[in-house]
C-alpha cells in the first residue's frame, strides 16, 4: 500500500510558495499545451507503445492524465464556492490512481486526445472563476487540503513526470521550461522535506538545479514547510542535478546522476519509497 500522510481541515498542508500564485497556473498552462501538441501528431498506431509506467502503456497513461485532470477541475469549482473537497482522503497512491482511471473505460486515440482536452478546458473554466485572488482557496489534492495554486502545482508535477515517461522510451526529451521546473521542483522538494518532517526529522534544503539553472531553498519557519525560489537557507542540504533527474529521483524513477549531502540526499530517497511502494 502507498499512502501519502494527508492534512484534512485547518490549516491543512503545512506547506507554502514564496512566490505568486499565478506561477504555477502559467506553468500548468504551457506544459499542457505542449503535451497536447505531441499527442496530437502522435500516430494512432503508436498508442499502444510504452511508457516508463509499469503496467501503463500510452493509452492508459492518457486516460490516467484525464482522470487526474477532472478531479483538478472538480475540486477547483468547489474551492470557488467555498467547498473543501474530501473526496481523496484515505487513498492510496498506487489503487486509487488505477481505479479512478479504469472508470473512464477504453478509448480510442481519438476519444482520449478529446477527453483530455475536455478536462483542460474544465479546469480552465475553474480557474477563471476563481480568479487571481481564488488561488488561495482551500482545494483538494492527495497530501489534503491545500491552496488551490498548490494543488495545481501537485497535478502539474503528475503531468510533467508523465510526460517525460511517454517520451523518454521513444528517445525523446520535453523543453524544458524554467518556471514550470521551478515550479515541480519546489513543490516536490518541499514535500519531500514535509514527509521527513513527520517522521520526525527537520531537515532545510538547498536544491541547485542545472537545465535550467535554478536554485530552491526549502526550511521550516513556524511549523510551515516553506519553498523559496531564487534563493536557500544557511546551512541547508544540498540536492545538485539537472531538474530532470532530481524529479525522477524524487519519484523513485531510473535517474541520471543526483549529487550532494548524504542528508538531502535520504530526503529525496525517502520520499521516492513512499510513493512507490
Amino acid at each position: 500500500m502507498a499512502t501519502l500522510r494527508q492534512y484534512y481541515g485547518n490549516p491543512g498542508v503545512p506547506l507554502v510558495v514564496d512566490a505568486d500564485p499565478q506561477g504555477a497556473i502559467t506553468a500548468w498552462h504551457s506544459q499542457r499545451a505542449r503535451l497536447h501538441e505531441w499527442l496530437g501528431a502522435l500516430p494512432d498506431g503508436a498508442w499502444g507503445g510504452p511508457t516508463r509506467c509499469e503496467s501503463w502503456d500510452t493509452t492508459l497513461l492518457v486516460r490516467h492524465l484525464s482522470s487526474a485532470t477532472q478531479f483538478l477541475g472538480y475540486t477547483l469549482v468547489e474551492a470557488s464556492e467555498g467547498t473543501a473537497t474530501t473526496l481523496l482522503q484515505g487513498m492510496d497512491t498506487r489503487t486509487t490512481v488505477a481505479s479512478a482511471a479504469e472508470l473512464l473505460g477504453d478509448r480510442t486515440p481519438d476519444e482520449a486526445r478529446s477527453f483530455l482536452a475536455g478536462a483542460d478546458g474544465y479546469v480552465d473554466a475553474a480557474l477563471a472563476r476563481l480568479g487571481d485572488s481564488g488561488l488561495v482557496a482551500t482545494a483538494e489534492a492527495p497530501p489534503g487540503h491545500m491552496a488551490a495554486h498548490l494543488a495545481v502545482s501537485h497535478f502539474l508535477f503528475d503531468s510533467w513526470v508523465h510526460e517525460y515517461d511517454l517520451l523518454v522510451p521513444r528517445g525523446e526529451q520535453p523543453v524544458v521550461d524554467p518556471l514550470e521546473a521551478r515550479v515541480v521542483v519546489g513543490y516536490l522538494a518541499g514535500l519531500a522535506a514535509l514527509t521527513s518532517h513527520g517522521s520526525g526529522e527537520s531537515v532545510a534544503l538547498d536544491v541547485r538545479l542545472a537545465d535550467p539553472e535554478l536554485r530552491i531553498g526549502v526550511a521550516v519557519v513556524d511549523g510551515v514547510t516553506v519553498i523559496t525560489p531564487n534563493r536557500a537557507p544557511t546551512g541547508g542540504s544540498v540536492i545538485e542535478g539537472r531538474a530532470a533527474d532530481v524529479v525522477d529521483r524524487m519519484t523513485g524513477r531510473a535517474a541520471g546522476p543526483v549529487g550532494g549531502d548524504a542528508t538531502g540526499l535520504a530526503v529525496l530517497d525517502r520520499f521516492a519509497l513512499v510513493l512507490s511502494t
